[in-house]
C-alpha cells in the first residue's frame, strides 16, 4: 500500500507544469560546452545543432547559452537565462552543479527539463517538493551500457589482431575517464569496471581522468607508454581517444593498439577510431520533441523521465549514413515532427528511424 501511495505522489509531483499550453513556446538551453571546435571535441556543438533543427521543425523558439566547460561560469548564468523569459529551461548536470541552478530557476516558477546528465538521488533530495515540481521531464542515455559495450568490442577487436599462438591475457588496457563527478562519466566507468570483472585475464594498466580533453589524453598516454605496453585504450569520449591515437602514432610502435571512444566525433583530424559508440548527440532533439508533447499535453506522466539505450556502434550499418550528414552539418533534412504526437503515429526515437526520416 505504501508503495502505491508513493507512486501516486510521485506522479502528481511530476505531472504539474507551470506553463500555459499555448501554441508556440520558448526554450533556453544551458549548454555546458563550447559553440565551436575545442579540445573536448564537437559533441556539445552538435547537440545544439540537432536541437535547433528540431526546434525549427516544431516551431519552438530556442536560445542556447554556452558555459565553455566552466562550471563556475555556469553557476553565474542564471540571470542571463531568466532575462530571456523562457517557458522551459534545459539543464545538463555537468559536474553535479545543476541542482543549485535548478533551485534558482524553480524560484522563478520556470519549468526545467534535464538532458543527458540527470540529477541523482542526493541532488533531488536537496530540492524542496515545490522545486521538484518544476522538473517536468528528463532524457538520458544508458551510459553504463555504452561503457561496457565499448570494452567488449575493443577486446574483440584486440583478440582478432593477435596471432593464434599468442595468449589474449597479454592484452593490457588503459582507461581514460572524463571527470570525477559528471553522471555520464561515472556510469561509463562503472560499465567498464563491470565489464572487466567478466574478463579477469585482462590487465588494467591505468585508469585516470583526462577531463574529456584531447590534449590531456595525449599527454597521459604519451607518458604511460614510456613505462608500459598498452594493447587497448578505452576512452570515455572520442576527443580523449583521438589524443590517445595521436600519441600512439607518434610512438611508432611495432605492435597494434586498439583505440575506442564515445561520441561519434567525425570532424577530428584523427578520425576514425577503431570503434566508437554514439547517437546520444541527438538527445537534445529528443528533448525538444518531448517538450513539444509535454507542452501540448500529449505525453503521459510516466513517459516524461526516460533513460534510453540510444548508443550504436560505428560497426552498425546506420553509422555511415548518419555521420556523413553530421560531418557536413546537414541537420535540416531530419523530420522531427515524426517523433512527436503531432502526427498521430509517433515513431520510436532511434538512429535508424532518424536516418529514415531524412529528406
Amino acid at each position: 500500500m505504501q508503495k502505491v501511495i508513493s507512486i501516486v505522489l510521485f506522479s502528481l509531483l511530476f505531472s504539474f507544469s507551470p506553463v500555459s499550453h499555448g501554441e508556440k513556446f520558448s526554450v533556453v538551453f544551458l549548454n555546458p560546452g563550447y559553440p565551436a571546435e575545442n579540445t573536448t571535441g564537437y559533441f556539445w556543438t552538435n547537440v545544439t545543432e540537432f536541437m535547433q533543427a528540431a526546434a525549427d521543425d516544431l516551431d519552438i523558439q530556442l536560445t542556447t547559452i554556452y558555459a565553455y566547460r566552466n562550471h563556475i561560469l555556469m553557476k553565474s548564468l542564471v540571470e542571463e537565462i531568466l532575462r530571456h523569459d523562457p517557458d522551459y529551461v534545459i539543464l545538463v548536470n555537468e559536474k553535479g552543479i545543476a541542482v543549485n541552478i535548478a533551485k534558482q530557476i524553480a524560484q522563478h516558477k520556470v519549468a526545467i527539463f534535464m538532458l543527458l546528465n540527470d540529477l541523482d538521488k542526493a541532488a533531488l533530495n536537496a530540492l524542496s517538493a515545490e522545486d521538484k515540481g518544476f522538473i517536468v521531464g528528463s532524457v538520458t542515455p544508458d551510459n553504463y551500457k555504452a561503457g561496457k559495450k565499448l570494452l567488449q568490442r575493443l577486446v574483440a577487436q584486440g583478440d582478432s589482431l593477435h596471432s593464434s599462438g599468442e595468449s589474449v591475457c597479454t592484452q593490457k588496457i588503459l582507461a581514460l575517464q572524463g571527470d570525477y563527478s559528471t553522471p555520464a562519466s561515472i556510469a561509463r566507468e562503472q560499465g567498464l569496471k563491470d565489464g572487466l570483472l567478466a574478463l579477469p585475464k585482462l590487465a588494467l594498466v591505468d585508469s585516470s581522468v583526462a577531463n574529456w580533453s584531447k590534449q590531456q589524453a595525449y599527454q597521459k598516454v604519451k607518458g604511460i607508454m614510456q613505462r608500459s605496453r598498452i594493447d587497448i585504450i578505452w576512452a570515455a569520449n572520442d576527443a580523449m581517444a583521438f589524443g590517445a591515437k595521436k600519441a600512439v602514432k607518434e610512438a611508432n610502435l611495432d605492435y597494434p593498439v586498439v583505440i575506442g571512444g564515445i561520441n561519434w566525433d567525425v570532424n577530428d583530424e584523427q578520425f576514425p577510431l577503431d570503434i566508437s559508440f554514439g547517437g546520444h548527440v541527438t538527445l537534445g532533439a529528443k528533448a525538444m520533441t518531448m517538450l513539444y508533447d509535454i507542452h501540448h499535453q500529449q505525453l503521459p506522466v510516466e513517459q516524461r523521465h526516460i533513460n534510453i539505450d540510444i548508443f550504436e556502434s560505428s560497426e552498425n550499418a546506420a553509422f555511415l549514413p548518419f555521420v556523413d550528414k553530421l560531418k557536413d552539418k546537414r541537420f535540416a533534412g531530419y523530420d522531427f515532427t515524426l517523433f512527436t504526437g503531432k502526427t498521430g503515429n509517433k515513431r520510436q526515437f532511434t538512429i535508424e528511424n532518424l536516418t529514415d526520416s531524412y529528406q
